[in-house]
Formats: structure tokens, sequence, C-alpha cells
């Protein structure tokens, strides 16, 4: 009897014995953390481009909604919406009317309105839209110039920021001008009301100027509705200047061609009026809209962002400075850096531009400088310069 106790004792104990414990090592365990590490190190760029694969698809999708509500503006009026409603052409800088501006737009008597508000209607937004109809002058072919104090011609004609109602309509924003892939909203510090271009002798060459808007007495910066995207201006509209186009880095040199600056007009500038039979050179063949995104401290490795454009005032972008500066002596030596007188966009190498035929590219920063200007032109002639 106390035989079998004593052995079936000793069987429980070996039982006992041969049984592990469960459970991991501390180095087994660290082992795992590291495998985890590395395999989210190499998962994560995955996931970031593709997150930015769906965003340069929502901004393209944005820039054919932009430019299918133009191609429906034209279709209901004939022709495209004015870049902006300023004095035109601007053969000279009007008297300083806007505060910090010497290139004024003489307030009240031009609303200074911008092609994109236009747009409103065809984008479904027809309750802003009737805002700007009720209480502002939207027609190019006429201003305030002659008007009567606080008759309705002066008021109709009002500077748009000197306008309460049109004010407070253009604090409104809208998705579908704001790229996913950029923070256009986070500029609270300055803004780009609009950029202008003119010459002070007509034999001169264009210079092109970006508003900077630093006044905060109304928290325009913070309440004004922002935009990613803009109507391509050309090289500098049309400012009645008669100068051939100059070589690099002031122009792309196709003067040689007997092309002056004015003939390398886009679709919008100052109360432009364009229509489908005057883009000579093709809807596959000429910029239409773009992306902009404002201006950077450090424009090199875009940082420091301190303004962006209001989609009230945008008056089209230029190409004036999309040609490289071979020099390397200023901002311009290389088109892929962030600035307000640039098309320029968040994702990486290159810019969405849609062309008239509402296809949209992704332009690289790096293609020949002159097709910058001739895909910009209207009417210069593509294929004899091509040639």
């Amino acid at each position: 009897m106390c035989f079998y106790r004593e052995r079936r004792m000793m069987s429980k104990m070996q039982s006992k014995r041969s049984c592990p414990k469960t459970g991991f090592t501390l180095v087994e365990l660290l082992v795992v953390i590291a495998i985890i590490g590395v395999l989210v190190g190499l998962l994560l760029p995955a996931v970031q481009a593709a997150r930015e694969a769906a965003r340069r698809m929502s901004c393209t999708n944005n820039l054919r909604q932009v430019g299918l509500a133009a191609l429906n503006f034209e279709t209901a009026n004939k022709r495209f919406p004015p870049g902006i409603l300023f004095p035109g052409p601007q053969r000279t800088p009007f008297p300083g009317a806007y505060p910090g501006t010497p290139e004024g737009v003489e307030t009240n008597r031009h609303t200074g309105i911008g092609h994109l508000a236009h747009l409103l209607p065809f984008l479904e937004l027809n309750q802003v839209w009737s805002v700007f109809q009720a209480n502002a002058n939207l027609n190019p072919d006429t201003n305030g110039v002659g008007g009567v104090p606080n008759s309705a011609q002066a008021l109709n004609n009002r500077f748009w920021r000197n306008n309460p109602a049109v004010f407070q309509a253009a604090q409104t924003k809208i998705p579908t001008l704001l790229c996913p892939s950029d923070v256009a909203e986070a500029a609270t510090t300055m803004s780009n009301p609009y950029t202008i271009a003119h010459t002070t002798v007509i034999t001169t060459p264009p210079q092109v100027v970006v508003l900077l808007d630093g006044n905060t007495a109304d928290n325009a910066h913070i309440l004004l509705g922002k935009t990613n995207y803009m109507g391509s201006s050309g090289r500098s509209g049309v400012t009645g200047s008669t100068a051939l186009d100059p070589a690099m880095p002031d122009g792309a040199d196709l003067g040689k061609q007997g092309i002056t600056c004015d003939d390398l007009r886009g679709v919008f500038f100052v109360r432009s009026k364009t229509t489908l039979p005057e883009i000579k050179d093709g809807a596959s063949n000429t910029f239409f809209f773009g992306e902009a995104t404002g201006g950077f401290r450090d424009p090199l490795t875009l940082s420091s962002r301190y303004s962006s454009f209001w989609w009230v005032s945008s008056s089209g972008q230029f190409l004036r400075y999309m040609v490289a500066d071979p020099t390397g002596s200023s901002w311009r030596r290389s088109p892929a850096v962030g600035h307000a007188a640039k098309f320029h966009s968040m994702h990486g190498t290159g810019v969405h531009m849609s062309y008239v035929d509402n296809s949209v590219r992704l332009m690289s920063y790096s293609i020949e400088p002159r097709l910058w200007y001739i895909l910009g032109g209207i009417k210069e002639g593509i294929n004899g310069v091509a040639e």
C-alpha cells in the first residue's frame, strides 16, 4: 500500500517537471518587436504613396470640375469668364487705391472680382452666386468710371472688399477649389489677393506683380475662402505691350520668330472675353487651369508658408516666371520651387495642368522652358514655334 502511494506521488512530480512553462522570453519579445518595426517601416511609405495617389486623383477631379464649369459658362455665354474685372489693358500702373499696392485698381470703379467667382453657378453654388449678382457688376463691358457717387452704377462697381455683401459671400469655403495635398487655409498672416501685369512703356516687356495683403484689420486672411486652382493667363495676359518676347530669364526667346509678349496671352486676362474659336492652337494644346499654392518663406523646402490665393479675386496665373533663370541669381533659378508667381503644387516634381479640352496632365517642372509659354498661349502658332 505504501509502495503504491509513493510511486503515484513520484509520477505526479515527474509529470510536473516534464511540462515546460509557456510564454515569451525577453529576447524573443524584442525580436518580435523589431520584426514588426521593420514591417511597419516597409509598409508606411507604401501607405503614404497610396494616400498621395488618392489625393492626386482627387486633385485631378477638382481641376476637371473647374474646367467643366468654365466650359459650361462658355456654352451659356458664348465666351469664357473675364480673368478679372480691372481696368485694362494695363499699360501703366493705376493710382494706388488698394491699401499698400502702388498698382491700384481704381477702387469703386472696378469690382476686382476674378474669374473663379463667375463659375459659382456651375459649381452648384447658386446661393453664393445670387449675392454676387445682386450686389456687383459682373459685366466685362461696363464699369463705374464716371458714375455719380452713391448711384447704382457706383455702388455696383465698388471694389469687392468695400462691398459688405460680397465680402461676406467670399468667405464661403469651396472644397472643389482646394487641393487635398495642400493646406491653403493655413495661410492666415498674409494672402495673395490677385496678380497683375503691366508695362509703363508699350515697347518694353510687361512686368508681373504678385500682390501681398498684410492688412489684418478685417481678418480677411482667416475669413476669406482660398483656392489652389487658377486659370491660365499665358505669359502676362494683355497689357498693350508691343515688345517681342525676350530671351531668358525674362522670356522664352520667342521674339526671334516675331512673337510679342501679348501674342502669348492665355484664356483669362483683364476683362477678357475669350471664345473657343479664338483658341487657334487647339483645345488640346492650350493650358486652361492649373495648380497654385501661394508663397513660402523658404520656397526650396516648401516650409514656412505665409500666403495663398483668395478665390474671389483670383486673376489667373501668369507663366512669366515658369522659365528657369540660368544665372541662378534669384528664386527664379528653378521652376520647381514654390512661389506665388508660379503655377505650383505639393505633388513633388510636377504640377497638374488642365487643357481647354478638359484633359488634365501632371506637367514636370523640368520640361523644355519654351513649352510653358507655347502651351499657355492661345494663338501664337504652336506648330510654327515648335519647328
